[in-house]
């Protein structure tokens, strides 16, 4: 029993201290025992350092989650509703701006009827109620008006009360007949409101004078006298001021 037990002993003092985990041992009387789970100082250290670790990453998932939440939250519940909402006013500004500059004699009703598209409240209702001066005056006149957008952007923007502002510069050139043909850049204040999920102009109003470009006020000051001492010469178009186009003087709402 002795010789097995010295074996079982030397065996045993082989085995390096830190791969102890379930070896053999003998007690006062000679019987060979099983020792379980005989950790030793380095296996402590490991196993704090892996509970420390997962208690780290339970920490960062639980961050992750709540940062990500929040993102998808401000991603897709405000922000991204009210930059729609920027955007969409915006294109409905520039819009506005066009139509409201525009005039094609050939298609007065048509050109009427685009300008009526994007007013609301009381600037559609001035309007419808001179409605039929309008037309005549742009039945008369005969002349074109085309418009481009050179530059435009919202001042304010109140998405809960679908309240917008813009500031739109317009480039309107003028075509009439016997005179020659005038451009002008002309800066607007357009209020918008939303109607029927459409943003649409309840009032408009002009920034300054309407300032020549490429030298045309010139030439046509100096075109209209000769065209007025020509015989049978008809009587030169009005300025964008005078047509029935909402130029700022005579904007409805404004």
């Amino acid at each position: 029993m002795s010789t097995d037990l010295s074996n079982v002993t030397s065996q045993a003092a082989q085995i390096p201290p830190e791969e102890v985990d379930s070896k053999v041992a003998a007690d006062s009387s000679g019987t060979i025992t099983e020792v379980s789970e005989v950790i030793s100082g380095p296996s402590v250290l490991r196993t704090v350092v892996t509970c420390v670790a997962a208690v780290w990453l339970v920490a960062a998932l639980v961050a992750a989650a709540w940062f990500g939440v929040g993102w998808v939250r401000a991603g897709f519940f405000t922000d991204a509703p009210r930059a729609q909402a920027r955007d969409t006013a915006l294109d409905a500004a520039r819009q506005a701006a066009l139509n409201l500059s525009s005039m094609n004699p050939d298609d007065v009703d048509g050109s009427i009827k685009l300008m009526q598209s994007s007013m609301t409240g009381q600037m559609l209702d001035e309007f419808n109620q001179n409605h039929d001066r309008i037309k005549e005056t742009a039945q008369q006149a005969k002349t074109r008006l085309d418009a481009k957008i050179l530059g435009a952007s919202l001042t304010s923007l109140n998405s809960e009360r679908d309240k917008a502002s813009a500031l739109v510069v317009v480039q309107q050139t003028q075509t009439a007949p016997n005179v020659l043909v005038q451009s002008f850049r002309a800066t607007w204040t357009l209020d918008l409101t939303k109607v029927g999920g459409l943003w649409k102009t309840d009032q408009a109003n002009s920034l300054g004078d309407l300032v020549p470009l490429d030298n045309a006020g010139s030439n046509a000051s100096a075109a209209q006298p000769q065209a007025s001492s020509q015989p049978g010469a008809s009587t030169p178009a009005p300025a964008p001021s005078g047509t029935p186009a909402p130029a700022p003087q005579s904007q409805p709402g404004s």
